[in-house]
């Protein structure tokens, strides 16, 4: 068991990674659940007892140390696994025990998974846009979009310029812009 852990920012949240023994990072599940105000006792026994659970989200128990440096066995879940635990908290439950902020998390969170799940069945892809790196990639797509633009008003050819408006259209689809196609003279 690795007795090395860090930290990484999660949602929103500073979580300490450390790795389980078959080498996959793990989270400690109770500064979740404490962040959200929920039962640490009930939260743990849901994650440990019985066969689903602690196998959906890879319960273990890892030694971790603290800021202290003392060193305690946490009730960990695979990190992989953190935005399935978080969709099975209920912002009711969080709000009423008067967080209301750690609901409202929770609630743009749930509803930002559920669209991307949706479009990961649907369309085989989900994409997050507030994503620094896919924000690069679309603003690179759409720079060549307008080169193309550009281009097709240059192109003297009629033959030319219809086969760059067919790649116009079809780039203008891809990246979810409206296009109108050349109307005939």
């Amino acid at each position: 068991m690795s007795k090395i852990s860090f930290s990484i920012q999660y949602a929103g949240l500073t979580l300490q990674v450390a790795k389980n023994d078959q080498g996959q990072e793990v989270t400690p599940l109770k500064p979740i659940a404490d962040l959200f105000g929920l039962e640490w006792v009930r939260q743990r026994k849901r994650v440990t007892e019985g066969v689903y659970y602690p196998r959906f989200l890879g319960t273990v128990q890892v030694p971790m140390y603290s800021a202290d440096g003392q060193r305690r066995e946490q009730t960990c879940i695979l990190l992989s696994r953190v935005a399935a635990y978080l969709s099975s908290i209920s912002p009711e439950r969080v709000r009423a025990a008067g967080n209301i902020d750690g609901a409202d998390f929770l609630i743009a969170k749930q509803e930002e998974w559920a669209d991307a799940l949706h479009d990961y069945e649907e369309l085989g892809v989900a994409v997050n846009l507030n994503h620094a790196k896919t924000q690069e990639v679309l603003r690179r797509h759409r720079m060549s979009f307008a080169q193309l633009i550009s281009i097709k008003s240059k192109t003297p050819d009629v033959a030319d310029r219809q086969a760059l408006g067919s790649l116009i259209e079809k780039m203008a689809g891809e990246l979810g812009l409206p296009y109108q196609r050349d109307i005939p003279a």
